[in-house]
């Protein structure tokens, strides 16, 4: 398996997958949907230590709920962290909310070179603005 496509509309599996995932070798790609109501500092916490002691993940893309932008200010922290430490890593696309986390996620992504394209979805009224650096 080097693909794996799923929602998550638990916390209980959202922290089980990032901890599976933690210790992985083969998967290489990861495309979630994580529910509204899934947001919790134990999932964050379990995504920013995936992110970074997972040495083969490539492709990550979170997906947002319903259309909407959901992944909380709290929760870019501990991606923004995890991708600091990451050095596999090199498509990742997510939506975020445009606020002061957004500008330290943006300024950590530009300076990774492992990432090779960034696509960030982000508006204040669930109207996307599609950025891709390459």
């Amino acid at each position: 398996l080097h693909t794996l496509t799923l929602p998550l509309d638990t916390a209980e599996s959202a922290i089980e997958l990032f901890t599976i995932l933690q210790t992985n070798t083969a998967l290489e790609a990861l495309s979630v949907e994580i529910k509204v109501k899934v947001y919790s500092s134990n999932m964050g916490i379990s995504l920013q230590e995936m992110l970074i002691k997972n040495k083969t993940l490539k492709y990550l893309e979170i997906d947002k709920d319903n259309g909407c932008i959901v992944v909380p200010s709290s929760f870019l922290s501990f991606l923004t962290t995890g991708l600091r430490h990451n050095n596999s890593l090199q498509h990742l696309s997510v939506s975020i909310p445009p606020n002061e986390e957004m500008r330290g996620f943006i300024s950590v992504a530009s300076q990774k070179d492992n990432l090779t394209e960034l696509e960030v979805n982000y508006s204040a009224t669930c109207c996307y603005l599609h950025v891709t650096v390459t």
